[in-house]
C-alpha cells in the first residue's frame, strides 16, 4: 500500500508534526511505502529523509483566510490573499506533474488547513483522508476558505475520509453520523515507566503551550497572583512555549510587572527537553480557551505529573474518559477563574497519598487510550477499511 502524506508544516515543536512522526514510524514498521510532501526544507526535514522515505517539497499556503490584526495586514489584506491563491495553485500543478507516475493509494492529510491533498485527490479519484486535528475556528480562529460550510460539505462527501482526534472535534465539524470518519486518539507514549510516578522533586506549577490569547495564560497568571496571596511557600511558575503573539505577551507582562511575580514566574521559550519539566512539576494547567485534543495533557499524566484543565474541548473530553475509565477524577477541571484559583490551592495542599493515588489513576488512562500501539493499529485499520471500500 502507498499513502501520500501532505504537512503544511514541519515545524519540530507542532503537535500535529509529532504525531505524524509518531504513526510515520508505525506504519513504515507495517509495511506501507510513504511518500511525504512538505512545504520546505525545515524542520523535520532531514529526519524523514534519514528515515528512507521519499520526500517531496512543494512551497504552500494554507486553506484558511488570512488574519487582519494590525492597519497594515488590513492593507495589505486582498493582495495577500490572492498572493496565498496563486502560490497554492502553483503549488497543486507542481504536486500534480511530481506524482503523475506514482500510484497511490491513500492521499493523508496530516490536518486539515491544507488543500494540496484534496485537489490531487480530486483529480486523480484517489481516496482522500483529512486528520481533523482542530476545531478551526474555536482554538485558532480560523474560517476556511472560501467558506467553512463548503468546507464541511467537502468532509461529507463520497470518497473522502476523515480521522477526528477527539470526540468533540468530529461533533464540531458534523461527522458524527458520517460512516466515513471515525474517532482515533492520538498515541502519545510508547514506553511506559512507572518510575514516572512519584512526588519526590516534584517544585514547580507548569504552562506549556504557545502565547496567544486562546492559550489563556494571562488567567493562570491572574489566577497564580491569587494562589501566592494564600501560600506560605509558592510553587514557582514555569511558562514553556513561544509567543505568537508580541501584544498579547506584553499584556501577560505587564500584569507580572505591576502585580510583582516577577520573581514568581519564569519564561524558558521553546523547550525541547518536555519530559525533565513534566517530571519537575507538581501540576501542568492547561488554560486553553478550547484544545482540539491537548497532547501535553496526557505527556504530563505519563509523567506523574497532575493536571489542572479548562473544563473544555479535548481537556474536558480526557476528563471525562477518566471517570469513565475509573470512576474517578484523574485531574482538577475549572471553568472560570475562582475556580482556577481554588485548583492550584488544592494541588499545593494535596496530601502525599491523595497525589500519587491521582498519579496512577491518570497513569493507567494514558497507558490504555493514547499508547503508540492503539494509534498506529487504528490508523492501519482506516486505512483497510479505505481500500476495502475502494474494491467494491
Amino acid at each position: 500500500m502507498t499513502v501520500l502524506y501532505v504537512l503544511i508544516s514541519t515545524d519540530p515543536f507542532g503537535g500535529a508534526t509529532k504525531s505524524f512522526l509518531t504513526l510515520l514510524q508505525g506504519v513504515l514498521k507495517a509495511g506501507v511505502n510513504a511518500i511525504v510532501v512538505v512545504p520546505d526544507t525545515n524542520g523535520i526535514y532531514d529526519t524523514l529523509r534519514e528515515m528512507g522515505v521519499k520526500v517531496i517539497v512543494v512551497s504552500s499556503k494554507g486553506n484558511t483566510w488570512t488574519g487582519a490584526r494590525t492597519l497594515k495586514h488590513k492593507v495589505l489584506y486582498v493582495p495577500r490573499q490572492l498572493g496565498r491563491i496563486v502560490v497554492n495553485m502553483l503549488a497543486h500543478r507542481k504536486i500534480e506533474k511530481l506524482l503523475c507516475e506514482e500510484k497511490i493509494d491513500i492521499i493523508h492529510s496530516n490536518n486539515t488547513v491544507t488543500d494540496l491533498g484534496r485537489h490531487l485527490a480530486g483529480c486523480r479519484r484517489i481516496p482522500h483522508l483529512y486528520h481533523v486535528r482542530e476545531y478551526g475556528d474555536k482554538d485558532f480562529g480560523l474560517r476556511y476558505f472560501p467558506t467553512t460550510s463548503s468546507f464541511h460539505k467537502y468532509q461529507n462527501t463520497a470518497n473522502v475520509y476523515t480521522a477526528c482526534i477527539t470526540k468533540d472535534i468530529q461533533k464540531h465539524h458534523g461527522l458524527i453520523n458520517n460512516p466515513n470518519s471515525r474517532v482515533i486518539y492520538n498515541g502519545i507514549i510508547d514506553c511506559f515507566s512507572e518510575d514516572n510516578l512519584k512526588l519526590d522533586g516534584r517544585d514547580i506549577l507548569l504552562y506549556a503551550g504557545r502565547i496567544e490569547p486562546t492559550k489563556g495564560l494571562l488567567e493562570l497568571v491572574q489566577a497564580y497572583a491569587i494562589y501566592i496571596k494564600h501560600v506560605e511557600h509558592a510553587l514557582p511558575l514555569e511558562v514553556a512555549g513561544e509567543v505568537f503573539d508580541v501584544c498579547y505577551k506584553k499584556k501577560v507582562d505587564d500584569f507580572i510587572q505591576n502585580n510583582k511575580l516577577n520573581g514568581h514566574i519564569r519564561f524558558l521559550g521553546k523547550s525541547s527537553d518536555m519530559p525533565t519539566l513534566y517530571r519537575k512539576a507538581k501540576a501542568i494547567v492547561i488554560s486553553s480557551e478550547f484544545e482540539g485534543f491537548g497532547r501535553c495533557m496526557p505527556e504530563a499524566m505519563s509523567y506523574g505529573c497532575l493536571v489542572i484543565g479548562h473544563n473544555t474541548g479535548g481537556t474536558k473530553e480526557q476528563f471525562d474518559n477518566g471517570i469513565a475509565l475509573t470512576n474517578r477524577e484523574i485531574g482538577f477541571r475549572y471553568n472560570d477563574r475562582e475556580k482556577l484559583v481554588s485548583s492550584l490551592l488544592e494541588v499545593h495542599n494535596l496530601q502525599d497519598e491523595d497525589y500519587l493515588s491521582m498519579q496512577h489513576l491518570a497513569f493507567g488512562v494514558v497507558r490504555k487510550l493514547y499508547s503508540v500501539d492503539n494509534y498506529v493499529k487504528s490508523v492501519l485499520d482506516f486505512y483497510r477499511f479505505i481500500k476495502e471500500r475502494q474494491e467494491i
